[in-house]
């Protein structure tokens, strides 16, 4: 049932980072989809691939892509 309610997170979070105005929102939206598919994976007793995606995933491509869109000047 979580694991159900989960998934239907996930997907309307994917459509919200793709239908979102700003890159910063779209960011974030990202970073949720991240989180949540950690959460899901830690569910299906998969923990070493859950810590391996939190950590790049949500962290490390986090950071890249917002020096990134500072840098282009998407933040104003």
């Amino acid at each position: 049932m979580i694991l159900e309610i989960l998934l239907l997170f996930l997907v309307i979070a994917s459509i919200f980072f793709v239908a979102a105005k700003t890159l910063l929102k779209s960011l974030i939206f990202l970073s949720l989809n991240t989180l949540l598919l950690v959460i899901i994976l830690f569910l299906l007793q998969a923990p070493d691939v859950a810590i391996t995606m939190a950590v790049v995933g949500t962290g490390a491509t986090t950071v890249l892509y917002l020096s990134a869109i500072k840098k282009l000047g998407g933040l104003k």
